[in-house]
């Protein structure tokens, strides 16, 4: 069975190891570290296992997607979906009425599920991901909230 908790400080080591497997971009330790102080991360558990992290901030009332993460083993089984929904169904408490967010120009799975889930697209942040010899675009998107699955 699985479960989302919130994930703090001490879940640090947990949140580079999973990156690591499973991101070819990496956010890396000092974005982990302020993420996990000052921001909403959630994790999707399964036992002790952490299948993935979801993260978000909130100004006003826009919630931003800063980060979500699948663990590779657990990709195709809907954990990405779930971060998602029940993420923002929590930052809804906080009085999030609308999400916002930017995803890579090449990641066509997460912009298909996001467009599923009711995201459109607003526009493109040119050169705004670093890549090994270059940078990509980022594809700006927003849904209001509660989504319309």
């Amino acid at each position: 069975m699985t479960r989302i908790a919130m994930l703090a400080m001490h879940h640090l080591e947990r949140c580079l190891l999973l990156e690591a497997r499973s991101d070819p971009h990496p956010w890396g330790k000092m974005n982990w570290l302020r993420s996990l102080r000052d921001d909403h991360c959630l994790g999707l558990w399964e036992g002790e296992e952490l299948l993935g992290i979801s993260c978000y901030t909130l100004v006003l009332d826009d919630v931003s997607l800063l980060n979500i993460v699948v663990d590779t083993d657990s990709r195709g089984r809907g954990v990405g979906r779930q971060l998602l929904s029940d993420g923002l169904e929590w930052m809804q408490q906080f009085g999030g009425a609308r999400c916002l967010l930017e995803v890579r120009e090449s990641n066509t799975v997460a912009r298909a599920l996001y467009t599923k889930l009711g995201f459109a697209e607003d526009g493109i942040r040119k050169n705004y991901y670093p890549l090994g010899d270059g940078y990509e675009h980022a594809v700006l998107m927003s849904a209001d909230l509660p989504l319309g699955e």
